[in-house]
């Protein structure tokens, strides 16, 4: 798929729900001047493009009892390719594992991480290293403040 793909009219009914996936397709169809069921039809499409990954629901951390964030930039001994689908499995099968990114620079991989104390947090990166020999260090900071947390991506 290319960007040739998705057109204005694609763009911006994911500008729209990107923000609010609740929408129903009515409400969108009036502000991008279609049919709701052009809409639908577009958002299927978008869907089955792999555009669209996911509808999800942002859950308040503080809320269900897991107010602490921690970014966790993971160095590795070797960037063996086995090695690192063992870990990349792994960080993917961890519900506290909010986000993890392959990267460059000091780390090789900044994982982002929930917990509901520090001892947990402990607990976890004990659980990591265990299961996962190949991690030479991980270099914790704790989030003291969130200013901003999303998923919305540009269209233009």
């Amino acid at each position: 798929m290319s960007t040739e793909d998705i057109d204005d009219y694609d763009r911006k009914i994911l500008e729209i729900i990107q923000v609010d996936a609740e929408l129903p397709a009515s409400t969108i169809a009036e502000v991008v001047n279609l049919s709701a069921s052009a809409v639908q039809r577009r958002i299927k499409r978008l869907k089955d493009l792999g555009v669209i990954v996911a509808t999800v629901a942002v859950v308040d951390g503080k809320k269900v009892g897991r107010p602490l964030v921690f970014l966790a930039a993971v160095e590795v001994e070797r960037e063996r390719k086995d090695l690192l689908n063992q870990l990349k499995k792994w960080l993917l099968g961890e519900s506290y594992v909010q986000q993890a990114f392959y990267t460059t620079g000091a780390s090789d991989l900044t994982v982002i991480i929930t917990a509901k104390d520090v001892e947990e947090y402990d607990h976890i990166t004990q659980m990591m290293v265990e299961m996962n020999p190949n991690i030479k260090r991980i270099n914790t900071s704790v989030c003291l403040q969130i200013y901003k947390r999303g998923s919305i991506i540009p269209t233009d």
